[in-house]
């Protein structure tokens, strides 16, 4: 069974593929017919640039989740959730420093409060 996707369902496969680091987009010629293998559902073959070197791998268009599957030279799927994983814990590290000054400024509030309302007191006896 195909399942078809309109263009209005949202998904902008250039897009998609902008998210990586692929060689033939740089080629308008080989960008499109890249595309235009994708469009049609095929497993394609694309040279990504990893840490200077490529890599052959392929790329299937993923419309339902609107995304791009990366599979390595062996056609195993690669998976895109490490990649994520190394973004969220950069996010939290970033996060985690940015809550300690957040405790710090909070600790702050609470200690002026306090002398605020000791002033408070000495002022009404």
């Amino acid at each position: 069974m195909i399942n078809h996707y309109h263009e209005k369902y949202g998904f902008d496969l250039e897009a998609a593929l902008a998210k990586h680091n692929i060689k033939e987009l740089a080629n308008p010629k080989y960008k499109d017919d890249l595309i235009n293998s994708l469009k049609k559902g095929n497993l394609q073959s694309a040279t990504f640039l990893k840490n200077g070197t490529e890599v052959k791998q392929f790329v299937e268009a993923n419309p339902q989740f609107k995304t791009v599957s990366v599979y390595d030279s062996s056609h195993h799927r690669l998976d895109s959730r490490q990649t994520k994983k190394e973004e969220e814990s950069q996010k939290t590290t970033h996060s985690k420093s940015k809550g300690v000054k957040e405790d710090l400024s909070q600790e702050e509030s609470s200690q002026e409060k306090k002398q605020s309302t000791k002033r408070r007191k000495t002022q009404s006896m």
